[in-house]
């Protein structure tokens, strides 16, 4: 198998070493700027991306940035983008052949989701970030390491959630708690009310 992975970062290796494990044998990183090779794995240029896709590679995007990610899509919309799962991330009960039907996610090692989460493509779950019940998570959320969101929550498109973050339960299925579109939680930060899109917190109680 073979993947070409947007960016030639540290998290775009860690998301090469998913893609190692899963099996796949040809990797290449692309970038901007930049060509050579990052610990002994080619980095092409982004010129080059309909190249690679004529060969038959998949193509994923390892930047944490929710909007560089959506950049990315939106200028080649038409790639096979895939999932990429780390096996040790579990799942609740169907909750892995909902995610199934998602392009794009990145899910990476000790994750936890579990039931009846309804997921976006394009996501980051990144190392032991846990997701409980009735959840809803949207396109090109980003979601740190460590954090722990409850249950009934809704994280809008483009919400980037802060490290070792925890985001308390909404009051129902149809009463969630909401994260806002394009809005940022802080680091550590411990959410306990809805926060506005294009909005910036932070802290304990984050505001």
């Amino acid at each position: 198998m073979k993947i070409a992975i947007f960016g030639a970062s540290g998290f775009s290796r860690e998301v090469r070493d998913i893609a190692s494990i899963l099996g796949y044998k040809e990797i290449i990183f692309i970038d901007k700027t930049n060509t050579g090779d990052l610990e002994d794995f080619p980095i092409v240029n982004e010129k080059q991306v309909y190249t690679f896709a004529e060969a038959d590679y998949k193509f994923t995007i390892g930047i944490g940035n929710p909007k560089i990610r959506k950049e990315i899509r939106d200028r080649y919309p038409d790639l096979n983008y895939v999932n990429l799962i780390d096996p040790t991330a579990t799942f609740g009960y169907r909750q892995f052949v909902e995610l199934e039907k998602k392009v794009g996610n990145i899910i990476c090692a000790g994750t936890r989701m579990t039931n009846n989460i309804e997921m976006g493509n394009f996501g980051v779950y990144y190392l032991n970030c846990t997701v409980a019940h009735d959840c809803i998570i949207e396109d090109f959320v980003t979601i740190s390491p460590g954090v722990n969101i409850s249950g009934n929550v809704k994280l809008s498109m483009g919400a980037y959630i802060g490290a070792n973050t925890c985001i308390l339960q909404g009051k129902s299925i149809t009463e969630k708690m909401i994260i806002g579109k394009n809005s940022t939680v802080g680091a550590g930060s411990v959410v306990t009310k809805n926060v506005p899109d294009h909005t910036i917190v932070k802290g304990i109680p984050a505001k």
